[in-house]
């Protein structure tokens, strides 16, 4: 929760509400109404373009404490609070450090509206519970209504049903001062809606619930109508003064509270960096799960240092490249980089992308489209191919080739319905596209400028009328067998000739449900099994 501190304590006391000019509309929610199956994103740290805890304060504001400062108090236990942002911990290394519990971040919905999963919350849960300590989590909110809020509390309950939660279910709700905040628009009685609507749905599940806020938004219910909040639900503040815990043994805050957050520059064995610490006024025994459910062992995810290295440099497009808010082709083009703009590159990735700056926000390409030659220009077009930029359609399907041929890769497909820009037209009879920014080629033919249009419905044909479907072809008796006036062997009278192997005569019909050819002998018809005649080769 290091994230929002400097922001919520500055603007706490000018706490904007829906009367403010210019105030932007909360953008809805897209969970489906079963949130517990909202798709997760990539661990790839690098596309959680959108949590709301993204600006990350890597300094603090908070005093040092060391944790080989903290003693064991009656009544009292000392934890921590993690998210993605600490990265791998060595949670048996905390537990030496003689801390009791960890609040974890299991979630948080973004700005976009989509609840996401913290990709470091099953590791987190499992190995904090295995090396010993207690767990509590926290959820990171943005909810707009008290739907939205209840729905998030649904999500986490959902998420953590298996774990053996022994501390509180935070509701912890940040950075709504903020002017893009999908929250900014709620004044203070409309946000304490919604975290007692999360509170309360929590409780129902069987969970203790806690609310998380800074002093000064506390205080005076500057940003919140906390008396509400604190008549039902425990209060956990954070408050950094420089004579911190342990050597204040209490925040100065006059309202009631049940856990204090002193400092987010704490120093624990085990945790990279900095991290939050909390001294809890009360203890808990271990829970048992509200599920009884084999959970599937976690491992830490790939974290964005380890797919890109960092670079810092100036790259142009070799032709055209969409630009992307994840390294994925079905993620959102939010732009696109021409030949001859330029763009920061700040890393390059071992998965084929590059992640870049646009207008201060990170965007992705993929690498191999990308030049460090500002001066590169693409190969010359007066190569049979007229210049055009329009929509195409495959008037059925059609196959995308790296070069104009049939001999080329085929890089992928394109089928009616899809569609693609096209930005030549050869006299060849190959059209030139673009493929997620990629040149490819098509036979010319085989697209349409008429997105609207479908191929023709092709109807099975008629069956014959005396059940024979034509054909033309020559056959020969396999060994020999007889020609007749109809198409059966009942009568020996209709037999006018015996067909000899290597006699070779037009076959004009067959009946697969009789079994019998329709042939002409002499400028006859007959007909004859067709088990015994065979094909020339």
């Amino acid at each position: 929760m290091i994230k929002h501190r400097i922001l919520s304590f500055l603007f706490s006391a000018l706490i904007l509400t829906a009367s403010v000019a210019g105030c932007k509309e909360a953008e809805p929610s897209n969970q489906t109404e079963n949130s517990s199956s909202q798709p997760e994103p990539s661990v790839v740290v690098g596309e959680d373009l959108t949590d709301p805890e993204n600006t990350e304060n890597p300094n603090g504001t908070g005093t040092v404490v060391e944790t080989d400062r903290l003693t064991v108090q009656e009544g009292k236990a000392h934890g921590i609070d993690v998210s993605k942002w600490q990265g791998k911990i060595d949670w048996n290394a905390v537990k030496r450090q003689g801390l009791d519990f960890a609040v974890i971040r299991v979630g948080y919905r973004a700005e976009n509206g989509t609840i996401y999963k913290d990709p470091y919350a099953d590791y987190n849960l499992q190995q904090a519970d295995k090396a010993g300590l207690l767990i509590g989590v926290y959820f990171f909110s943005t909810a707009t209504s008290a739907a939205e809020a209840e729905e998030e509390a649904k999500w986490t309950a959902e998420v953590i049903k298996g774990y053996p939660i022994s501390y509180p279910v935070v509701y912890d709700c940040e950075g709504f001062t903020t002017p893009t905040s999908r929250m900014y628009c709620l004044d203070s009685s409309a946000r304490t809606d919604n975290a007692l609507a999360f509170l309360s749905y929590i409780e129902s599940a069987g969970y203790d619930g806690m609310f998380y806020a800074p002093k000064a938004e506390l205080e005076n219910s500057s940003a919140w109508d906390t008396e509400r909040i604190a008549s039902r639900f425990r209060i956990w503040v954070a408050h950094y003064p420089a004579d911190t815990y342990p050597d204040r043994k209490n925040p100065d805050y006059g309202g009631r509270y049940d856990m204090w957050q002193y400092t987010n520059m704490g120093k624990v064995s085990g945790v990279e960096g900095n991290t939050d610490m909390v001294i809890s006024y009360f203890t808990r025994t271990k829970a048992s799960p509200k599920a009884n459910i084999k959970l599937e062992v976690a491992k830490p995810p790939v974290t964005e240092d380890s797919t890109y290295t960092a670079v810092n440099e100036a790259v142009t497009a070799k032709e055209i490249v969409n630009l992307r808010d994840s390294a994925s082709t079905k993620s959102n083009i939010v732009g696109s980089l021409k030949n001859g703009e330029t763009l920061t590159r700040t890393g390059v990735g071992s998965n084929g992308w590059s992640r870049l700056l646009l207008n201060g926000k990170t965007v992705y390409a993929i690498s191999s489209y990308l030049t460090t030659d500002l001066s590169h220009t693409p190969p010359p077009q007066n190569d049979g191919y007229t210049p055009v930029n329009e929509q195409v359609t495959a008037k059925e399907v059609v196959n995308l080739r790296s070069a104009a041929g049939t001999s080329a890769q085929i890089v992928g497909q394109l089928k009616n319905g899809e569609t693609l820009t096209r930005t030549a037209v050869g006299n060849n009879g190959w059209s030139r596209l673009l493929l997620n920014g990629q040149t490819v080629y098509a036979v010319s033919s085989y697209l349409t400028t008429d997105l609207s249009y479908k191929p023709p419905v092709i109807s099975e044909p008629e069956p014959p009328s005396d059940g024979f479907t034509e054909v033309n072809e020559q056959v020969t008796a396999k060994n020999e067998t007889n020609l007749r006036t109809v198409p059966s062997s009942k009568d020996s009278n209709t037999v006018v000739y015996t067909l000899k192997n290597g006699e070779y005569i037009t076959r004009i019909g067959i009946n697969t449900a009789s079994g019998w050819s329709k042939l002409i002998y002499n400028g006859q018809t007959v007909y004859a099994i067709t088990s015994y005649l065979e094909e020339k080769q």
